[in-house]
């Protein structure tokens, strides 16, 4: 018998040994490939990975390294907040769920492959500046802490939505914008090498090596030096995850360190933190602090990030194919919405028990294995969510195992020293100042404020010795200018003088001469009253412009 064609598909229908026909129909198959092609092209439209030289394998992939590279935040979050105040659950769960917001609302609105979450400054000021000693905390010191957090995450959504935070990051003294994370880095690492217990207080120096090793000290150095190693050899995913992983087994199998209470729970939240009625006289010098830390995190990390995957796309030649990076000529491709999008997951997190949301540093580790568009940060933010369940695991890592993070990261901000400019001491000073108090006194934002304050105070004198300098220069012209007026007046009267001595015999020299004496004297006249009027005007407005200086 001859062939039969289905009516879904052009494939013949054969007939067996017993004349019965069987049917091989890829209908449905077809029907499924055409409906991922739709959902494909759906992805790819809104996310223009195709026009950013990406695919969607490539943007799950580089999503999954950046949750890898940011999971150890998970364990070094909580031991942080706790330090403030915070329970540990809670700030577990806090912390995961602001940064799946945050990183979803960033890849859906902004479509950058930067995720988001509550970061380290914030978390160091709150901890170890806003809510003081440990010995002197309370529950009213930690709701005012969270409170300031709260606010600053509003003031960072209003601002967003003028767009104010990207024109102030715009026109802050480059001086004390690159010094911020130089001193951010110092005091973290001041923290870690306490929380290993290597650095003590002392009343008479303030802080003082341990007299005595103890497990903590020996587990974290190895923990630091095994994180460095792993630094050199360029392992920018795992050189984090690894070294708290070993220590935290080495710690739970030989007893050092409890176990896990279990390793799923429930998530649960504690009564709320945020209380209004907690805030003092000067709340708005934290909120500064803050929102000064967020918006420099997140302008500096998503240029500095964006800049990178550009650098590489133009290597590969791919950015002259599609014509823009991610950068272009108006700036980031939706730089606008990020500090949107991370002021509305700070209100979350401060109303959740955690610190504001900024960009994460190690998206960097995405955009290396191509990470290119917000399908990245949503990656991230499901994976991030999956990991909520298991809550118990990250409290159950003990501090010491941790700690070498804190240390590490110093190091590697330290390395932002080359981009200062310390060649001039009028940028130099402000610097050094903002680097400097940040460890010193344990605050960021009064360091902050200091290099503001130095900056703006050495301005406002090298206007005015510029002005005095200027007006020297000219009163240094202007005896020039006195001796040429004092030539030609006197001229102008000798010739007057002249005049009277002809008496009548200027009669009989006019009839010959009239114009030309006339024309002289008029022209003697205008130059002398006008070289004083002159001089006169210039005098005057070099004090004019000194009063409105002073």
């Amino acid at each position: 018998m001859g062939g039969v064609y289905s009516v879904d598909e052009t494939q013949p229908l054969n007939g067996d040994a017993t004349g019965n026909t069987t049917s091989v129909n890829y209908g449905g198959d077809a029907k499924i490939k055409r409906k991922r092609e739709s959902q494909k092209s759906l992805l790819d439209r809104y996310f223009k990975i195709s026009e950013r030289g990406s695919t969607i394998r490539t943007e799950i992939t580089a999503g999954a390294v950046n949750f890898i590279a940011n999971s150890y935040l998970l364990v070094l979050m909580p031991h942080i907040l706790a330090q403030g105040g915070v329970d540990g659950r809670r700030a577990v769960v806090a912390f995961v769920i602001s940064t799946a917001l945050g990183s979803c609302l960033v890849g859906l609105l902004a479509n950058l492959p930067v995720p988001v979450g509550p970061g380290l400054g914030c978390a160091a000021f709150f901890a170890y500046g806003l809510t003081g000693d440990k010995e002197t905390r309370n529950i009213t010191v930690t709701q005012m802490g969270i409170t300031c957090c709260l606010l600053a995450g509003l003031a960072m959504l209003v601002l967003a939505l003028v767009d104010l935070p990207r024109r102030i990051f715009g026109i802050v003294p480059r001086c004390v914008k690159d010094a911020m994370p130089v001193g951010l880095g110092l005091l973290l690492s001041l923290c870690g090498f306490q929380q290993m217990g290597l650095v003590v207080s002392d009343p008479f120096t303030g802080v003082s090596l341990s007299k005595s090793i103890s497990v903590s000290i020996i587990l974290g150095s190895l923990g630091s030096i095994m994180m460095a190693f792993m630094e050199h050899k360029m392992y920018p995913v795992t050189k984090f995850v690894v070294p708290i992983a070993f220590f935290t087994l080495v710690a739970w199998f030989f007893h050092l360190s409890p176990w896990p209470t279990g390793f799923v729970s429930i998530p649960t939240f504690g009564p709320l933190l945020v209380n209004f009625q907690t805030l003092g006289k000067f709340f708005w010098s934290p909120v500064f602090g803050l929102f000064m830390i967020c918006m420099f995190d997140i302008g500096g990390i998503v240029e500095s990030v964006c800049g990178f995957a550009d650098s590489i796309d133009k290597a590969k030649g791919i950015v002259s194919k599609k014509k823009q990076g991610l950068i272009g000529p108006h700036g980031i491709d939706g730089e606008y919405w990020i500090y949107a999008c991370c002021g509305a997951a700070t209100c979350v997190a401060a109303y959740l028990g955690a610190t504001p949301v900024i960009a994460f540093g190690e998206s960097f580790a995405g955009v290396q294995v191509g990470g290119r568009t917000g399908l990245t940060s949503v990656t991230s933010a499901v994976c991030f969510l999956c990991t909520m369940p298991f809550e118990p695991i990250f409290r159950a890592v003990p501090l010491y195992a941790s700690a070498p993070v804190l240390v590490l990261l110093g190091v590697i901000l330290l390395k932002l020293t080359k981009t200062l400019n310390l060649e001039s001491i009028f940028t130099a000073f402000p610097s050094f100042c903002t680097i400097a108090l940040m460890p010193f006194l344990y605050s960021i934002d009064k360091a902050i404020w200091a290099g503001l304050l130095t900056w703006s105070a050495m301005s406002v004198l090298d206007m005015i010795f510029g002005l005095m300098e200027t007006k020297e220069t000219k009163m240094q012209q202007s005896p020039n200018k006195i001796d040429l007026i004092n030539r030609i007046d006197s001229i102008l009267s000798k010739l007057k003088k002249a005049k009277a001595k002809l008496g009548d015999d200027y009669v009989s020299y006019k009839t010959t001469f009239s114009s030309e004496i006339d024309s002289m004297f008029h022209s003697a006249e205008i130059s002398v009253a006008g070289a004083m009027d002159q001089l006169d005007h210039e005098l005057h407005s070099d004090n004019d412009d000194q009063n409105q200086v002073l």
